[in-house]
Order: structure tokens, then sequence, then C-alpha cells
């Protein structure tokens, strides 16, 4: 989903949200119910097409959603922070300083890796596996010692 603000008159403004309607993003079904289960809804409706993707739009006051911004704006930060550690794990499980559990990892089957990396990112989904860079990006920080041990610690119980 993608959230636009965009200034109207004197001191107000309007959120209009973008859902991608042939490839939903992750967030996009975390973010209606989190709507629905509070009756906020949209001012508008309508659908639309950009740069050739078609998207179903819903437009809001500033001032109804207001106080509901910073939690939409988690939902959206948690789906990113999960889409991190799933590029980093297997990175960090090959290039971290116990063999052993580089070695283990490599030889793990494919499907047995997803199911471990998502065990993986729900133990290391925490606040302070994450941060923001140089560029202002947001970065996991997790360690190769701690996925190397999370890996070990949960491939030891199986």
């Amino acid at each position: 989903m993608i959230i636009r603000v965009e200034p109207k008159d004197w001191n107000m403004h309007t959120v209009i949200m973008f859902f991608k309607e042939e490839e939903p993003h992750p967030e996009d079904a975390d973010i209606r119910s989190y709507l629905e289960e509070r009756h906020l809804e949209p001012r508008r409706q309508y659908n639309t097409e950009l740069e050739g993707e078609k998207f179903e739009v819903w437009t809001y006051g500033g001032c109804y959603l207001e106080r509901h911004m910073n939690a939409l704006a988690d939902i959206q930060r948690a789906v990113v922070e999960k889409e991190l550690l799933v590029e980093a794990i297997p990175d960090l499980l090959a290039s971290g300083p116990d063999a052993n559990a580089a070695a283990q990892a490599a030889a793990k089957s494919a499907s047995d890796m997803t199911a471990i990396v998502d065990s993986l990112i729900e133990a290391l989904h925490t606040p302070d596996n994450f941060g923001i860079d140089a560029n202002g990006e947001l970065q996991t920080t997790v360690s190769a010692e701690d996925v190397q041990a999370q890996f070990l610690s949960l491939t030891a119980h199986n």
C-alpha cells in the first residue's frame, strides 16, 4: 500500500491510500483490517490506473485519521522489517563466525530453510535489531552471531 498525504485548505490535509489490485503489498490485509475494526470509513473509494498498474484508492480527511497514522506506519514498518530479515538471515547464517552453523544451514533443504527462516524472523523481530543508516533508510542490525545462535537453538529442538 502506498500512503500519500496532500495539503488541502488552510491547516487541513487529505490522506490517500493506494492498494494494488493485482499484486497486493504484504501489509494491505493488515491495514484494511485495522481500518475496518475501528469502523474508519473512507470518504471516497475509487479505482484508478497509475503507470500501468491498477489500484483501489481510499481517501480520508487528515483529521479523521490523524491519531491512527502512527499505527498504520507501524504496520508498514513491521512488514519492511520482516522483509529485511528475510534477506539478511541466509547471508548472516553463511557468513557468521560459527562454521558448524553455516555448514548445517547449507545442508538444509530449501523447504526446511524456508520454515527455519520464518521461525528465525519471529525470534529476531525485535526493535533492537533495527536502526536507521546514514542515508535515513531502515536497516537490520542483527549480528551474524545472534542469527547463528538462534539457528542452532532452533535446530537443536528439531
